[in-house]
C-alpha cells in the first residue's frame, strides 16, 4: 500500500504540472514534481512537502496551522522542506503561491 494519498497526487497534479518545465516522477517512493532535473515538492503521508530556503520556512512553520518542517522521522527534519497538511485537497490551491515559490527557487539554483 502507497503512504501517500491518492487526492492529494490529484491535486498537485493539477496544480504543479502547468507550471513551466515541471515533470512528474517518483522519488522516495513517492510523487515527485521536478523542474530542472531537482525535486522542488512531493506527496507523501498525510500531506505534501516543498522546498524553500531555510528561514522562508522557519517563518512559515512559526505561523503553525498547516505549516511545519518536513518530519522524516521521529526527531530528524529536512530543514529546506516545509510540510503542509491539509485534509481536503482542494484546499490546496490556496497554497499555489507557496508552490509557485518552491518552484522558482528550485528552478533558480
Amino acid at each position: 500500500m502507497d503512504n501517500y494519498r491518492e487526492d492529494h497526487k490529484a491535486a498537485m497534479d493539477d496544480l504543479l504540472l502547468p507550471l513551466p518545465g515541471v515533470k512528474g516522477g517518483k522519488s522516495w517512493g513517492y510523487p515527485s514534481y521536478k523542474v530542472n532535473g531537482k525535486i522542488f515538492a512531493f506527496v507523501g503521508g498525510n500531506g505534501i512537502a516543498i522546498k524553500l530556503p531555510l528561514l522562508r520556512v522557519k517563518g512559515l512553520a512559526d505561523e503553525g496551522g498547516a505549516y511545519k518542517i518536513f518530519e522524516v522521522t521521529d526527531g530528524v527534519f529536512w530543514k529546506e522542506w516545509l510540510s503542509i497538511d491539509r485534509a481536503v485537497s482542494a484546499d490546496y490551491e490556496q497554497d499555489l503561491e507557496l508552490l509557485e515559490e518552491s518552484h522558482q527557487y528550485v528552478a533558480s539554483k
